[in-house]
């Protein structure tokens, strides 16, 4: 098939890396993909193998429409299969001038008006689904759920010693208890909850240490708030600022537990990818993520929005080494055995072929 993907971002995210690997499958397939996105954008630095660009700010002007309308024509895509809310909706406009099918992979749960405007929708959880069947109101019978996946190899080829420069790096110390938090610093990741812990949980295990993982800009508002709670404490020592990592699995393998205390998270890739580095999950209750942290078995799952909440769990694993080890083992096999990526990808070609009527799936040698 001839597949255009549409991504709207810039900067890296959930899903900016889902249309990377899914692209990559496919095009391991025999599948030729382009990809629609904007200039200077983190998806075309990636330089995919095999992958064509070709840029758009995607707005929605009739002189843009009809420029890509124009090209679209003459490329003879089978089908079009957008992420990210921009990409959406002139996703939907491109298939009204072209007539082409359109897909729309919903990675975030938000009001919009063009989705029933899809030939189909697919759900990044059975919570997104949920939120589309009753607040965009998308029929079932042209929705199906296919979680979004990541590159797990590179959580089977973690050494020791990649662990041991990731906790040099953070100044870390064997006797340390290190928990990490990952993903961008704003405040729906929720970091503030945690923040409003870190005295008692300070107070209770005396050698815990946190390490942030993730963008952050000092002069925000939400960073500077962030900021403040540790200096009234006098806590700055026992946090770990680190930026955006491109070995994220090194720093999740060192640590003895990942927190996710997330407002709103449509999946959660980074428990997922936690857990594919076999380290526990605490987790809030929101989204997706009890879909992937199996509470009692790979972590916790605690209410959002809760301080205290978070704090007893942190600290409840803290005292059973044990107990940790065996969660991250279990959430390790979980991971491995339902976000396969070959499956996942069959499950997207079977909604191509469907909307398209290609024959069946091809499978790279």
């Amino acid at each position: 098939m001839k597949i255009l993907q549409l991504i709207s971002g810039r900067n890296i995210n959930g899903a900016l890396t889902y249309c990377k690997f899914l692209s990559e499958h496919l095009i391991a397939r025999g599948h030729e993909v382009t990809i629609l996105c904007r200039a200077n954008g983190w998806i075309e630095r990636q330089n995919i193998p095999g992958a064509k660009i070709y840029h758009s700010e995607m707005n929605r002007t009739p002189g843009e429409i009809g420029r890509v309308r124009d090209w679209t024509k003459t490329q003879r895509f089978d089908l079009l299969h957008s992420h990210m809310s921009r990409a959406h909706a002139f996703g939907v406009l491109l298939k009204m001038a072209t007539g082409i099918p359109v897909i729309a992979t919903a990675h975030n749960r938000s009001f919009q008006l063009h989705w029933t405007f899809n030939d189909f929708v697919i759900a990044n959880s059975q919570a997104t689904s949920r939120y589309q069947r009753t607040i965009n109101r998308v029929s079932a019978q042209k929705m199906k759920t296919i979680y979004c996946f990541t590159d797990l190899e590179r959580f089977n080829t973690i050494t020791p010693q990649d662990v041991r420069i990731a906790a040099r790096h953070l100044q870390n110390t064997p006797d340390d208890f290190l928990v990490g938090l990952v993903g961008e610093v704003v405040a729906r990741k929720g970091h503030l909850y945690l923040f409003r812990a870190i005295q008692r949980l300070c107070d209770e295990i005396p050698n815990f240490r946190l390490a942030l993982v993730g963008r952050f800009a000092r002069e925000e508002s939400y960073v500077k708030q962030l900021r403040s709670i540790l200096l009234k404490h006098g806590l700055y020592r026992r946090v770990k600022w680190c930026g955006l990592r491109t070995n994220v699995q090194d720093f999740m393998a060192a640590f003895e537990l990942t927190v996710v205390p997330s407002i709103e998270e449509p999946l959660g890739l980074v428990a997922l990818e936690s857990l594919a580095a076999g380290t526990p999950v605490v987790a809030a209750d929101t989204g997706g993520l009890p879909e992937i942290v199996q509470h009692q078995k790979s972590g916790l799952v605690v209410p959002p929005k809760n301080p205290e909440a978070l704090a007893d769990a942190i600290i409840e694993l803290s005292r059973d080494p044990d107990r940790r080890e065996a969660m991250g083992h279990y959430g390790k096999q979980f991971v491995f055995r339902q976000f396969d990526p070959h499956l996942l990808t069959d499950q997207v070609e079977e909604v191509y072929r469907m909307l398209t009527g290609q024959p069946g799936i091809r499978r790279a040698a």
